[in-house]
Formats: C-alpha cells, sequence, structure tokens
C-alpha cells in the first residue's frame, strides 16, 4: 500500500513539476555510455517548431560528475533547419570558476548546468530542426560527462 502511494505521489508530483515550466517548447537529455564522451557519439536532437513569431532562447545542458578533469567543454553544434540550410559552430561551454569550483547545481557527485547557447533567436520557418553536437576537446574519450542536452524555450 505504502508503494502505491509513493507512485502515486510521485506522477502527480512530476505532472504538477512539468505544467509549471509554460515557456519550455523542448527538453531533452542524452545519456552518455558509461559517462565517457565518445569523439564519435554524436548526439541528435530533433525540435518540431511551430511557432516563427517569438523569440526563444536556446540552452546546452550538461551534467558532469566532480570528476570532470576540466573547467569547460568545447561543443561543435550543426544546426539543420527544415528546408536543408546547415550552420555549424564551436561553443565553450564553462563549467567551473578558476578555483575550481563547479557552476549549477549539484546532486551528491553530479552537477547540473544550464548554459545560455542563443539567446533572443527566431525560427524563421515551421517544421523540423535538428541539432547534432559533439563533443571537441580533443580527446577520443571525454570522461565523467553523464548527460548532454537541449533546451529551447520562448523568451520573456
Amino acid at each position: 500500500m505504502k508503494q502505491l502511494i509513493c507512485i502515486c505521489c510521485l506522477i502527480i508530483g512530476s505532472i504538477a513539476f512539468s505544467s509549471c515550466d509554460s515557456n519550455r517548447v523542448y527538453e531533452q537529455y542524452e545519456k552518455i555510455p558509461d559517462y565517457k564522451w565518445n569523439v564519435k557519439n554524436v548526439l541528435r536532437f530533433e525540435v518540431e517548431i511551430t511557432d516563427t513569431l517569438s523569440s526563444h532562447n536556446l540552452y546546452l545542458n550538461v551534467r558532469n560528475s566532480g570528476a570532470y578533469a576540466y573547467s569547460n567543454m568545447w561543443m561543435f553544434i550543426k544546426k539543420t533547419t527544415p528546408d536543408g540550410i546547415v550552420s555549424e559552430e564551436k561553443f565553450e561551454c564553462p563549467l567551473a570558476s578558476e578555483k575550481g569550483e563547479w557552476y549549477g547545481s549539484g546532486f551528491g557527485d553530479i552537477f547540473d548546468l544550464q548554459i545560455p547557447y542563443q539567446q533572443n533567436v527566431i525560427f524563421p520557418k515551421s517544421g523540423i530542426y535538428v541539432f547534432e553536437i559533439v563533443q571537441g576537446m580533443r580527446e577520443e574519450e571525454l570522461e565523467n560527462v553523464v548527460n548532454v542536452g537541449i533546451r529551447i524555450e520562448k523568451a520573456n
């Protein structure tokens, strides 16, 4: 009986939590196998955009363990629009201060950070936008990366 009550509470809590985030258009994380992000592991996010009038903010979400060896993470980000236009850029995600203090929130040894990527973006065309992210840290396997994700929300 206690187990059923706990399950019900979790379901109700997650529904309540997700409904509070009315600006969110898309948010998804990809799990990094064994916390080792191989340079050949391309993270792919397909986002359906319907609103071509509002401004949007884009974020990169990074979860790393406290054993991550660097204070930043470079990523290569490729965006493909619904009409096939491709843009690519290299983007630096600062993860810790010069003193080695992790940014973001921590839970145990895992740190969760949302990094502003692009602000006040207006998507010119509705349809599926594809974001592909690859780690760019000059290591074949970048260790202690737990999850990487993308978030798109309506700007206020």
